[in-house]
């Protein structure tokens, strides 16, 4: 019987590994799925930023070629104009108009040079984005059968601690029934004279009983049975 636990300590770890892959790659998954959804946020907002500034590039240009219609005008009324003071009055205009649009090329080259940076960080989030998509679904690729492997591995487990509890004697398998209810591992390994599962110190002689196998110990605090190590 102290052979069964020794196994059933064995295969509940087994058990838990198992789990334990499957939980961290569900973990790992949410958070790839998480990066990549950041790194198409940042291939977005490049993409909107590219689009505003060409938006402000149009709008500038559609006011330097108004201004220039307007300039085109003012410069021909002035060759007809016999009144000084009207004629000081079109040259004023058409000198703050000659300023606006210095004003508005000036504008539209910075933002020709801000373009192109734009489009330099574009390009970049881009490829950012497509290298994480591609290294995201590598990696799930391989956890995905790393999870198939370890869900049949916990199905055969399960089923190969079923049938060593059958063995057991119907007392103590209706205990380890009720604490596999409670905890993952019903029957852990000794460590250092403590209990495998809550870590609490055992009496000396539970502990070395546990230890070499001599007989089957119960942890007083959690009341899970506490078996040696495996000799194998």
């Amino acid at each position: 019987m102290l052979n069964l636990m020794v196994e059933l300590a064995g295969l509940g770890e087994e058990l838990a590994t198992a789990r334990a892959t499957m939980a961290h790659h569900t973990r790992r998954d949410l958070h790839l799925r998480e990066l990549q959804d950041e790194y198409e946020a940042d291939a977005d907002q490049a993409e909107a930023a590219g689009r505003s500034a060409a938006a402000t590039l149009r709008g500038a240009e559609g006011r330097i070629r108004d201004i220039e219609a307007v300039l085109a005008r003012k410069r021909d009324q002035v060759i007809g104009i016999s009144d000084r003071r009207q004629y000081q009055a079109l040259q004023k205009e058409i000198k703050a108009l000659e300023a606006e649009m210095d004003r508005l090329e000036n504008e539209a080259i910075a933002l020709l040079e801000d373009m192109g940076g734009k489009d330099q960080q574009l390009d970049q989030a881009r490829i950012d984005r497509d290298s994480q998509v591609h290294k995201g679904s590598a990696e799930r690729a391989k956890m995905g059968m790393e999870t198939a492997m370890a869900k049949a591995a916990e199905q055969e487990i399960t089923g190969e601690i079923e049938r060593l509890i059958g063995m057991l004697p119907a007392q103590i398998a209706r205990h380890v029934g009720r604490l596999r209810i409670q905890y993952s591992q019903a029957v852990v390994r000794v460590h250092d004279g403590t209990c495998g599962g809550c870590s609490s110190l055992l009496p000396a002689q539970q502990g070395l009983d546990a230890a070499q196998g001599r007989a089957l110990v119960r942890c007083s605090s959690c009341a899970r049975y506490v078996v040696r190590k495996s000799w194998k």
